[in-house]
């Protein structure tokens, strides 16, 4: 006898690597896993954005940029892609 993973109930195992007792008791499982993993990524990114760490702005994007294009200016000739 084995133990349901979700449920803790008693089940017979139809199959070695089982450990939940149905579907149901599965897909409970994977539902709050999923939501508990979309709330610690909602809240590292609302830390994130706490400490300063947010999109950048408009001017960041351009400087950014325009700093990407100096450095492929002076990487010399461009390779061009064989099909």
């Amino acid at each position: 006898m084995a133990q349901c993973r979700e449920c803790g109930k008693e089940f017979i195992q139809n199959r070695p690597f089982q450990v939940f007792c149905d579907d149901r008791c599965k897909g409970a499982y994977h539902r709050r896993r999923y939501r508990q993993m979309a709330v610690e990524e909602a809240e590292q990114r609302r830390e994130a954005r706490m400490n300063g760490h947010s999109a950048p702005t408009a001017e960041e994007r351009q400087s950014a940029s325009d700093v990407l294009a100096r450095i492929v200016e002076k990487a010399g000739p461009r390779l061009h892609r064989r099909f």
